[in-house]
């Protein structure tokens, strides 16, 4: 079983048992804000002390989600969260407009 993904500028994602392939520029977009959101979950989950990567809620904000949003978050817990609400709204905005087919 397969499912496929067209999203609105015409770039793919295609799910298969054991792995996907994401090809063109809006499914990297999404495959990028998905993790940054991870990022910043496990950040904010576990209270700043521990982080996907060194330094990876900072640098997946400033390296992903402010590019996209055209904001900047403050360093503190507050801009993180505010960060990782933005994120899952594009992440939202991006599937909402995709056509998903299933095999």
């Amino acid at each position: 079983m397969s499912t496929e993904v067209l999203y609105a500028d015409g770039s793919m994602a295609e799910f298969r048992d054991g792995g996907a392939l994401h090809s063109g520029p809006l499914a990297i977009t999404r495959l990028r804000l998905l993790t940054a959101k991870s990022a910043l979950e496990i950040y904010i989950k576990h209270d700043g002390k521990f982080q996907l990567t060194r330094n990876g809620a900072q640098l997946a904000i400033r390296n992903v989600i402010e590019p996209l949003t055209g904001l900047t978050y403050k360093r503190s817990m507050n801009g993180k969260k505010a960060a990782l609400e933005d994120c899952i709204y594009l992440i939202w905005a991006i599937e909402n407009d995709a056509v998903v087919y299933n095999d």
